[in-house]
């Protein structure tokens, strides 16, 4: 079985942002991506949702 992988590519497309944005969420909020090569960068959808939800839970917490 084989996991799906989401290239950074299609992250930038799905959520309309651009190459910084990516790697500033990476650096700064630990985004999950796997390089492979400077060219070749990915995130299993897995990861991202978990990802997204730690992201969403830091943020209910924030406005408590």
């Amino acid at each position: 079985m084989s996991e799906e992988r989401i290239t950074k590519k299609e992250l930038m497309k799905m959520y309309n942002i651009d190459r910084v944005t990516v790697e500033v969420w990476r650096e700064k909020y630990g985004l999950p991506i796997i390089e492979i090569s400077t060219h070749s960068k990915y995130v299993r959808r897995e990861d991202l949702i978990n990802w997204e939800n730690q992201m969403v839970m830091k943020n209910k917490l924030k406005d408590v």
